[in-house]
């Protein structure tokens, strides 16, 4: 596994699906979509009503399509495109969304759509094939793990290999940087080398952001958390620096498990003190003796 993430689901809530889980089934909904109005073809994907309206290019913009620099990541050319994306989101955003809280990795995604859309059509003015793939935002999700873990050790999806993540950044970017130069600058945009590069750089950009103590500002909605139980919920106090849990009391632990959630989900888990991920290891442990 890439990662270690023991309590990003809640217990004592029921089924409750990530940022993360909804953006896959998005990625999947829209490419059936897809297949469907290309009537099953694949060389049909990039044409037709969706490509015109979500897929991103000059000519978007110039028909005042304002979402395009958006909505593209929803689209894939092909089923390859779609498959590395799924699997790459799934386990490297996870970890992402885990490190940095549910509001950063929502400004980190619109980030990466935005960095990858411009940078892309800096160097495809007036080309006819739009710009469609979320690889764009897998290559930002990459790039901010490995500059915030340089030295950590990641094993590579299923194969027995063990590297550190600044060399997976190195060798990335020098991937990337090889196929923009020497095949999309001379004429051969088949991969998008210069959209990965673009999220490449909103990554870097994330991480020089928040390791100078910044903090991006909260967003209105809440997709990862849970749904309101009634017109006003009273808001979780966070309790005292000296409160001690009772770990008898059902309620109490439930509400102080819940608090402690809550502030993964914005914060990510580094926020948490030591007393903190105390309590979650021993709720942890009560609940399988259950």
């Amino acid at each position: 596994m890439l990662y270690d993430r023991p309590y990003m689901k809640k217990p004592f809530r029921g089924f409750n699906r990530s940022p993360i889980d909804k953006f896959l089934a998005s990625l999947l909904f829209c490419f059936v979509i897809q297949l469907v109005v290309s009537l099953g073809s694949i060389q049909e994907l990039q044409k037709g009503l969706l490509p015109s309206t979500l897929g991103f290019s000059s000519q978007a913009l110039s028909d005042f399509l304002i979402w395009t620099p958006f909505t593209f990541i929803f689209l894939h050319d092909g089923p390859l495109n779609l498959i590395i994306s799924l699997l790459g989101i799934h386990f490297i955003g996870r970890a992402v969304e885990h490190d940095i809280g549910y509001r950063n990795f929502i400004w980190v995604c619109f980030a990466s759509a935005l960095s990858g859309s411009t940078f892309w059509l800096i160097f495809h003015m007036g080309h006819p094939q739009p710009l469609m793939g979320s690889t764009c935002l897998l290559m930002s999700f990459i790039t901010l793990f490995c500059l915030r873990h340089p030295n950590r050790p990641i094993s590579l999806f299923l194969l027995p290999i063990t590297l550190k993540p600044r060399i997976v950044f190195l060798s990335l970017l020098g991937l990337e940087l090889f196929g923009f130069v020497f095949y999309e600058l001379r004429g051969n945009p088949s991969v998008s080398y210069s959209a990965h590069l673009g999220g490449m750089m909103a990554g870097a950009f994330v991480f020089w952001f928040m390791h100078n103590g910044r903090e991006f500002p909260s967003v209105v909605f809440r997709g990862s958390g849970v749904k309101s139980e009634g017109p006003s919920r009273t808001p979780v106090v966070k309790p005292p620096s000296g409160y001690a849990v009772d770990f008898s009391d059902q309620r109490a632990l439930q509400e102080e498990v819940d608090r402690i959630l809550d502030k993964i989900n914005d914060n990510g888990f580094g926020s948490l003190s030591q007393k903190e991920k105390n309590i979650l290891d021993k709720a942890k442990c009560l609940l399988h003796r259950r």
